[in-house]
Parts: C-alpha cells; structure tokens; sequence
C-alpha cells in the first residue's frame, strides 16, 4: 500500500463518536431512562439480530470501532504504484481521407495479373501502411456525395484495418465532396499538436458536391497548419480483356489534378499520381518516411487498488458482532 487516491476520507473516522456525542436522541424511555434514536424498521432489525435492546458489550463495541475504521479505510481508495512506464514520445497524427465514389470501382489496377477496382487497391495498400503505424494516431473520413468520420483518430490500428477492409465502393454517395472531406479530416486533428497534423486525402475525381468548397476547407486547414497531402488515383485511358477475353476501354476519370495539387501546395504538403499498383505502393512509402514530430512524453504508473482488503476486515468485524448478538 503506496497511497491513498481519497486520504480526506479519513476526516470521516470521529463521526460515530461525534453523532454519539452531539446528536440529541429521538426518543427517551420515560421507564428506563435509556435514550435511543427513532428507526421505522427497529422491530425487524432487533429480530434479525443486527441491534440489541441492551446496551452494547465493550467487545461488540471494539468489533464495531475496528470495523468502522476499515471501512474508512476502504474509503481512501488505497493504491499500490508499480514502476513508470514511458509511453512513447514521438507519434504521428494522420487523418486518411478517401473516396469512396462510384467511380472508385473501375478495375483499372492489377496485381498477380489479376484486375481490381480502385477501392480494393487502395484498401490493400493502405492496410499496410497503416498496419506499421505502431505508436501513430490514425483516423478515417470516407466521402462521397457526403463525407463522415468513420474512425476518429486513435492508437487502436488494427480495429481501424478492419473496419477499412468492410468499406464497400458508394456507401457515401456516387459524387465527390472534397471540400467537405477536407474541413472534416482537418476538424478532427484540431487537438492534436499543431506540427503533428498530417492529413492524406485521396481521390480519382474533381469535387462537384458538398456544402465546403475546397477553397474553403483550404484556408481551415491553413488555419490549424495541418500538412496535407494529396493523391490522384486512377490509370490513364487503356485497354485490356476481361474474364471473357472481350477488350475493355478504360478511362483516366475526371481526375481534378490542378485541384489536388493547389490543397498540397497551399497547405505544405505534396502532390502524387497513382497510375498504377507501384505508383501507389510508392506513394504512401514516401509518406510513411516523413519525420516523426514530437509529441508530449507521458509516464504512466500502473496503480493496483487494495480497497478490498479493509472491506473485507470490515465486513469480518460486523459479521463477528452479528454471531455475537444472536448466539444471546
């Protein structure tokens, strides 16, 4: 036993004997001169064997005494502090926001010769990136025709994978709100340190919803200095044939390029184009070798509660009075 979490608990040890000592009684026995405190369930408590019509031994009264201090000092909450544990200092705060549009599911990327939607590209090589993010914070905002968070940021990484590898292609809407996304992720990194706000959005589109515009959501990022960086995401035109063999024309999309590149300028981070499965798998590469930034050190000492063992002696003490008055 270290410590006490409560020690003014300990201002409450006198107050039987003060309530004995000052408190006036309720009823006076006019036969017998013994004065006593009015209680409805007197009669029941005298039959159970919890009171006694007699005055007290000065054994019941030693057992009551100890038991009333163990209480109390259950009351203090005692601790015991095992040894500091340093929480790592350096951490980083990355908000990921995705598109998750309906033109997120052409099947313009390939890996092991097989051809996969956009989505599950990113889905893969995020996974990743994230799974290696031991001692970061990492949030999600998924957009579309909307834009919501879909995981806060947080340490827990691998509730945060597979809440990602559930995403499905349109589940925010078939349009792109980038301006919105991007004033959310930015909202959502506003109490973490100001050179730790980091910010990856990624879309194949040009923002043509959303009640932000992206001019908007810029300078809120500027405001919070929150560095972000974009990524364009989609193949140029192509060919290729499908399980069929049949040829299939694909198309780079409406990428907004300029837009994507004017957020990462403006904000101090840096544009990148994904046309292919290395392309991406290069890109969060050179983002995960950005600089640490130091956080906040934080020293976490392990506390054991021990209040149960003067409970425990407590209700001992007070069983040890209940037998005493019943085997009268």
């Amino acid at each position: 036993m270290d410590t006490f979490i409560w020690p003014f608990m300990l201002l409450l040890l006198p107050l039987p004997f003060l309530v004995r000592r000052f408190l006036r009684p309720s009823v006076i026995d006019n036969e017998t001169g013994v004065e006593a405190l009015r209680a409805p369930f007197f009669q029941r408590a005298t039959r159970l064997g919890l009171v006694s019509t007699s005055s007290a031994s000065g054994g019941s009264w030693l057992l009551l005494t100890l038991g009333w201090i163990c209480l109390v000092v259950a009351g203090m909450r005692p601790v015991t502090v095992g040894e500091a544990v340093v929480l790592p200092q350096e951490a980083r705060n990355m908000m990921l926001a995705i598109d998750v549009s309906g033109s997120m599911a052409a099947s313009d990327f390939d890996t092991q010769g097989r051809q996969i939607t956009r989505l599950d590209m990113v889905k893969r090589v995020a996974d990743d990136f994230i799974k290696n993010r031991s001692g970061d914070r990492i949030g999600l905002v998924l957009f579309g025709t909307e834009a919501y968070v879909y995981a806060p940021l947080s340490l827990d990484t691998e509730t945060l994978r597979q809440l990602f590898s559930e995403v499905g292609v349109g589940i925010a809407g078939d349009m792109t709100a980038i301006g919105d996304a991007l004033a959310l992720a930015v909202e959502n990194t506003a109490s973490v340190p100001a050179n730790s706000r980091i910010i990856i959005l990624l879309s194949d589109g040009k923002s043509n919803a959303g009640v932000v515009s992206v001019s908007e959501a810029v300078a809120l990022a500027q405001k919070h200095q929150a560095k972000v960086y974009t990524v364009g995401m989609g193949s140029d035109a192509r060919s290729y044939q499908d399980f069929f063999g049949l040829p299939v024309l694909t198309s780079g999309g409406e990428l907004d390029e300029e837009t994507l590149k004017e957020i990462a300028t403006a904000t101090g981070g840096q544009y990148f184009r994904a046309k292919s499965t290395a392309d991406l798998k290069t890109i969060y590469d050179t983002i995960d070798a950005l600089e640490t930034t130091p956080d906040e050190s934080h020293e976490l000492r392990p506390q054991k509660e021990l209040f149960y063992l003067p409970l425990t002696a407590a209700l001992i003490f007070l069983g040890l009075v209940f037998i005493k008055r019943r085997c009268r």
